[in-house]
């Protein structure tokens, strides 16, 4: 036991703390060397077209779409509440205690999809 924590369980959550961190430093090191390539190019004097700024200067798409990404966060929000449904027993009487509460985490990721949604969907765009 550590801290209280059986092996597997402090394993499963030092496996999970290390996706993250690594997948958070290596997307770091991609934008350091996108602008690494920008500062050598600019030194050089080489033309730095409008599209290779934006890709840079943009960060990440997945946000730039609220339909889109409420979308998502709404089938991930349904996703996790099957899922702590189906570890809770499923409502299966057969099997030992239940667990009703669990399934309703999903809640939290499907309302803030469901906002995204409506604020994309209501938003006023400018005039072209």
């Amino acid at each position: 036991m550590i801290y209280g924590l059986d092996v597997d369980t402090a394993l499963f959550w030092t496996a999970i703390v290390l996706i993250v961190g690594l997948s958070g430093f290596f997307r770091y090191r991609s934008r350091v060397a996108k602008y690494k390539m920008l500062e050598t190019l600019a030194e050089k004097g080489q033309t730095l077209s409008p599209e290779l700024l934006a890709s840079v200067g943009s960060g990440s798409d997945r946000y730039r779409n609220p339909v889109q990404s409420g979308i998502f966060l709404m089938c991930i929000g349904i996703a996790l509440a099957v899922f702590f449904w189906a570890m809770g027993g499923g409502g299966n009487p057969f099997i030992g205690e239940h667990v009703t509460w669990l399934a309703v985490i999903g809640i939290f990721p499907f309302m803030v999809g469901l906002a995204r949604l409506l604020g994309g969907l209501t938003e006023r765009r400018p005039p072209r």
